[in-house]
């Protein structure tokens, strides 16, 4: 049985009430003993497959509803949310889990850790059958106060092929390739923006501002190098692992916070709720692309650490500028506070 937490509640406050009321769900009886690298890298196979047939099908494209971050739930949303379920249920596993549809849910009465997962990240991708897409399962201990900085394993499986990336914090990072083989990282050692094929996110961003924020990065970069919008930070992050982008970058929620005369705009485009980074897009990925070797950090070069682990407020909106090497983290960030700067001068 599972439960999730009254809606208005923070986690430490549905914590305390529910130890009080004893309103917690019966133990499960555990099947087997599963490290938590096993249960990232064994629930992330396990989306996948419950989800590759539906790649680029028209069923997957139904509407649904709405997230709890209040982005929009599709038909292959729901079946990749279903699987998580099944597989923690069939496996007896006492453990509490928090994804963007369905928020946290517990298992058991007294999980130790908890899963942040994005059952599809790059769900629009998905629906067309495209590559960018990917499952994505970080592990945390549960715990009041749990933040990104807490995160011990992550794991990232691409959906469209058979590339798996898994990390655990402090130990490195593991590439598995599709054939069985082990992959070393290869990081491209490119230092200037002009040389850097890049990603930028677009989804429910203004354009007109993400244009007059980062235009002169993509402008630098688009003709001999590439940019690019592969709608999906998480397997984004995961090509800087593997050498095919030297950077990754969302402007958007600085934009928000830095040009509070764009907010209407983001606010329209999200349908009421402005949308942005949250941990569950990127709790596996930044810490598999940090442990490659990789610099992440939001769009002000802050780290991402303290950001709260189980928490899809307005509030907790992240930007991203995650680079291959300093020199180009540092580029990157000198253009980007030069671009808000003059769209801060515009509007």
């Amino acid at each position: 049985m599972a439960h999730p937490p009254p809606d208005g509640l923070s986690f430490e406050q549905d914590i305390s009430d529910r130890n009080a009321a004893g309103t917690r769900a019966p133990n499960l009886e555990l099947n087997f003993e599963m490290t938590p690298e096993q249960i990232v890298h064994n629930l992330a196979l396990h989306i996948r497959n419950a989800v590759r047939p539906h790649l680029g099908s028209m069923l997957s494209r139904k509407l649904m509803g709405v997230a709890v971050s209040g982005d929009t739930t599709f038909a292959i949303d729901e079946i990749a949310e279903d699987a998580i379920v099944s597989f923690i249920e069939e496996r007896g596993l006492s453990i509490a889990y928090y994804s963007e549809d369905r928020g946290l849910i517990e298992f058991g009465q007294h999980p130790e850790g908890v899963l942040v997962i994005d059952p599809i990240d790059g769900t629009r991708p998905a629906m067309a059958g495209f590559e960018q897409c990917v499952v994505s399962v970080a592990y945390a201990d549960y715990k009041p106060g749990v933040t990104l900085g807490d995160v011990r394993f992550g794991c990232i499986a691409e959906l469209k092929q058979d590339d798996v990336f898994l990390a655990e914090r402090g130990k490195g990072v593991k590439w598995l390739r599709g054939d069985g083989s082990l992959q070393a990282p290869r990081l491209l050692p490119i230092t200037r923006i002009d040389r850097a094929p890049l990603t930028f996110e677009i989804a429910a961003r203004p354009l007109r501002y993400i244009a007059a924020a980062a235009g002169e990065i993509v402008d630098a970069c688009s003709l001999n190098a590439g940019c690019f919008s592969i709608s999906s930070t998480a397997f984004s992050l995961t090509r800087l692992v593997s050498g095919q982008l030297a950077a990754v970058i969302d402007i958007g929620p600085r934009i928000i916070v830095d040009v509070p005369a764009a907010r209407p705009a983001f606010h329209a485009l999200g349908g009421g709720k402005m949308i942005g980074l949250f941990t569950y897009d990127v709790a596996a990925a930044a810490l598999i692309a940090i442990e490659a070797g990789a610099i992440v950090t939001d769009a002000y070069g802050h780290p991402l650490d303290s950001t709260p682990l189980l928490d899809t407020s307005q509030e907790n909106l992240r930007s991203m500028c995650a680079a291959t090497t300093p020199e180009l983290h540092a580029a990157l960030l000198r253009s980007l506070d030069d671009g808000i700067a003059h769209l801060s001068g515009t509007i």
